[in-house]
């Protein structure tokens, strides 16, 4: 708060309001203002700043239950110069009064209510009917009180300028059984009400779990059926796989099989139609051998000398020379002087023909 000297200059901050007073009359007033202050010249400031007062109060209720009250009231100074003439430099005095105006009025409302109604309807009933007979009289307009009886009487400020003061707002902040056997019985409908309740949860819970439980389980068992029909149809998927590749297998192995069978047979008749054409040849031949030696034979069969000589110099000797062709390249014949070369060769060709005729007559028999 600001301070005022004896004399000197006085400024007054801006919640503040200034009023300067000059032979018991006001000279200069307001907000914020700033003056010169002579020795004989009174001056005042009254802070319009918004005020707070708690108040708490002891009381019985219609029941005889005692009950203490604790509010708190906002307040401020709309008049100052209504309200300056009332109080000290600072605002402790007001609010003191106001406390106690509190106190004496929250006691009368509640000496005519009931616990409930102190309990459950604090605001509607204590805090506005507070507002209803401190206000006016803050006002200076007649102000309603209450009672033992519920009966209302007016009274106020008969100047009709009131305080000055403006109460913006009352509130109950609490209200509190004093007797602990008296609180705990009126708990007890509630702690009962409560432990119902909590029962009835439980059961609800333990119903909800069950369910809960039964669900997963029947999750969970056809999440198990549905692996198992996976798996079931992934094995059957396999074991077709496993049977075609198997047929396939056996597709392969039989066309093999009947692949080297043809060749087999393509062969066997190769060899055999080699075989029968080689049999053909060999008897083709041997039937040609036949006939050339039934023809040689035939041709033996009536040789004479002169035949014989033929045939020895015809086949015999070509044969002869064609023998010895590789092993020398030139005969030499000689013979005793004055003897004829020639004279073995007849000798060697009458020795052949010997033979021959000793083999035919050999055959004969």
């Amino acid at each position: 708060m600001t301070t005022i000297p004896r004399w000197g200059q006085v400024t007054a901050q801006a919640n503040e309001f200034l009023i300067q007073m000059r032979g018991g009359k006001v000279v200069r007033a307001g907000q914020g203002l700033s003056c010169f202050k002579w020795p004989s010249d009174s001056v005042a400031i009254v802070p319009t700043s918004i005020a707070k007062l708690g108040f708490s109060a002891d009381q019985v209720t219609i029941e005889k239950v005692g009950v203490e009250v604790r509010g708190l009231a906002v307040y401020r100074i709309a008049e100052p110069l209504l309200a300056f003439r009332m109080m000290e430099r600072d605002r402790s005095s007001l609010t003191e009064i106001l406390r106690e105006m509190f106190v004496g009025a929250t006691r009368r409302i509640v000496a005519s209510l009931t616990l409930d109604e102190c309990i459950r309807h604090r605001k509607d009933q204590i805090a506005a009917a507070l507002m209803g007979e401190i206000a006016p009289i803050l006002a200076g307009e007649p102000a309603t009180l209450w009672d033992e009886n519920e009966s209302a009487s007016a009274t106020g400020d008969e100047s009709g300028t009131g305080w000055g003061v403006v109460l913006d707002t009352i509130e109950i902040q609490d209200v509190r059984v004093l007797s602990s056997e008296v609180f705990q019985r009126l708990q007890a409908p509630y702690r009962e009400k409560l432990a119902l309740e909590a029962l009835v949860a439980e059961d609800r819970v333990v119903e909800e779990r069950a369910r809960l439980d039964a669900e997963r389980r029947r999750a969970a068992e056809q999440a198990r059926r549905e692996l198992m029909a996976e798996e079931e149809a992934r094995i059957a998927a396999e074991r077709r796989r496993a049977e075609e590749a198997r047929r396939h297998e056996d597709e392969l192995a039989a066309q093999r099989l009947e692949a080297e069978l043809a060749r087999a047979r393509r062969k066997a008749e190769a060899d055999a139609e080699r075989a029968r054409i080689e049999l053909a040849a060999r008897r083709e031949a041997g039937e040609a051998e036949a006939a050339i030696l039934r023809m040689r034979r035939m041709a033996h069969d009536d040789l004479s000398e002169p035949r014989l000589r033929e045939i020895m110099l015809t086949e015999t000797m070509p044969e002869l020379a064609r023998a010895f062709r590789g092993t020398f390249d030139r005969v030499h014949v000689t013979a005793p002087s004055g003897g004829d070369p020639f004279a073995f060769l007849s000798a060697g060709i009458d020795h052949v023909l010997a033979a021959v005729k000793d083999g035919r007559r050999s055959d004969g028999e």
